[in-house]
């Protein structure tokens, strides 16, 4: 099933939303969990980062 669309064509949004009412509906914003997971890769990348430094000091001494 193959569509060609022209970029010319306008979107019902609104005929969208009869037929798929819950379209729409979902948080804009970012999810907590977003940020969670951001802060959490920081950490984790900070946490390489100190065992690489401890690491290369034992491998000097």
């Amino acid at each position: 099933m193959e569509e060609n669309v022209d970029a010319s064509e306008v979107i019902d949004y609104e005929a969208i939303r009869r037929r798929f009412p819950w379209v729409g509906l979902g948080p804009r914003g970012e999810h907590d969990f977003s940020q969670s997971y951001r802060d959490v890769m920081a950490e984790l990348r900070l946490g390489r980062e100190i065992i690489q430094a401890v690491e290369t000091i034992r491998r000097g001494a």
